[in-house]
């Protein structure tokens, strides 16, 4: 268990015994100290067998890394969302689909929209199915 101290906001361990020695009382031990709770903030990650897998911030080694490689989310929602997108590309990429680039334009109305060109066997493709939705309303 851990304290705060009301004046200064020092954080110590309880079972400190030097400090449990300064004072004759617990009741004159709690006029100076609290107990101090830290909330532990969770991110989530997509497991390599894609399922989402909630972690503890500071507590895994490897945070920094799926930081760097975009396999940290701050939401459920989000890591839902990204094995979507990678789902919907595996399935293009399964059947023969080749990404081939994409170009940006400006509607009318200003607002940005893109284009996303494929290819499969040099055919262009004509549609994509609503299973492949979350490719395109996303970031990238």
């Amino acid at each position: 268990m851990k304290l705060r101290n009301k004046k200064t906001g020092e954080i110590t361990e309880a079972n400190d015994w030097n400090m449990m020695q300064e004072y004759r009382t617990l009741a004159e031990l709690n006029e100076e100290w609290e107990d101090y709770e830290e909330l532990n903030k969770h991110y989530w990650v997509i497991g390599e067998d894609g399922i989402l897998l909630c972690r503890t911030v500071g507590y895994y080694s490897d945070e920094e890394r799926c930081k760097q490689i975009g396999n940290y989310f701050d939401t459920r929602e989000e890591a839902e969302q990204a094995v979507k997108k990678l789902k919907a590309w595996k399935r293009l990429k399964d059947k023969g689909f080749e990404f081939t680039g994409y170009d940006l334009a400006v509607r009318d109305n200003g607002t940005l929209c893109g284009q996303v060109f494929f290819e499969t066997y040099n055919t262009p493709i004509e549609g994509v199915d609503d299973d492949m939705a979350p490719l395109f309303g996303g970031e990238e």
